[in-house]
């Protein structure tokens, strides 16, 4: 009776919630001086999965970027015409996978429904708008893995990734 409640226990903790973030890859330029850029102009995310994404999915996805940003305190472009001092922010998406069932979860033991996982790899560049350099990259990788309890959107899943993406891009700034 024990072991079955103990497995029961942790069967169910384990559905309720899972999300990460893998350690980031970050490249700088050696001759980069990150502190001299003022200001970031976020470029629309671009699909470079090979397999078709919503334009909304696209479009959500560069909003929540500004939005994210301007959390982290990372001043947005307000001209586009300016040049100096402004790091050019161009997003890759190089794996989207929305909500699909990962056949583990309470619907095997006779519950409600089957466990579900995001996962979304983004390859970041900011790129000296002056010189049209790459100063500095960064892949960063989500997932987020919910039981059958949970109410996963994929407008939330999106927000959590663009909040990873600003939350590196600020680490990368600081001296």
């Amino acid at each position: 009776m024990i072991i079955r409640t103990c497995l029961i226990a942790l069967l169910f903790s384990l559905c309720l919630w899972s999300c990460s973030t893998t350690k980031p890859e970050v490249w700088i330029a050696q001759d980069a001086s990150l502190g001299s850029f003022k200001a970031f102009e976020i470029q629309p995310v671009f699909n470079a999965t090979g397999t078709p994404i919503k334009q909304d999915t696209l479009a959500f996805l560069t909003a929540y970027l500004r939005e994210q940003f301007a959390l982290q305190h990372l001043q947005l472009s307000s001209s586009p015409e300016a040049k100096s001092g402004i790091l050019v922010v161009q997003n890759d998406i190089l794996l989207y996978e929305a909500s699909r069932p990962t056949g583990i979860g309470f619907g095997n033991m006779g519950g409600s429904g089957a466990s579900r996982m995001s996962r979304c790899k983004i390859r970041t560049r900011l790129v000296e708008k002056s010189t049209n350099k790459v100063v500095a990259a960064a892949l960063t990788t989500k997932e987020v893995g919910l039981g059958a309890i949970g109410n996963e959107t994929q407008e939330w899943f999106l927000r959590e990734v663009a909040a990873a993406v600003a939350k590196e891009v600020a680490g990368m700034m600081q001296p």
